[in-house]
């Protein structure tokens, strides 16, 4: 699915991919994204979707680089995770908030 930005965003930096299996320290829910945890993973402290968690590991490779994109570009949509998706924009890929995202 062709999805368009109506804002730009610029994310919170780049991340490792962090493999199945990986430790997860949770620190707190996310006050702002309903089914997100703020936690520790290999040193870095990253948001992540408590589905993806269980028994303080990860249940599937998570990388939680957010694209960095403008305003007006299209994307395709690859997953939807409660208000976030993984898309993919020529050769990158990353999350957005679904907020900034409409169908076209």
């Amino acid at each position: 699915m062709k999805l368009i930005t109506v804002k730009s965003h610029q994310g919170e930096g780049q991340f490792p991919r962090f493999p199945k299996g990986c430790a997860v320290n949770i620190l707190a829910k996310c006050a702002h994204y309903e089914n997100w945890l703020q936690a520790e993973i290999a040193g870095y402290q990253v948001y992540v979707p408590s589905h993806f968690v269980d028994d303080n590991q990860l249940v599937i490779d998570y990388d939680p680089t957010e694209l960095v994109i403008g305003e007006n570009e299209v994307v395709e949509l690859l997953e939807l995770h409660y208000e976030w998706a993984v898309v993919k924009q020529g050769d990158k890929v990353g999350w957005l908030p679904c907020q900034i995202l409409k169908s076209i």
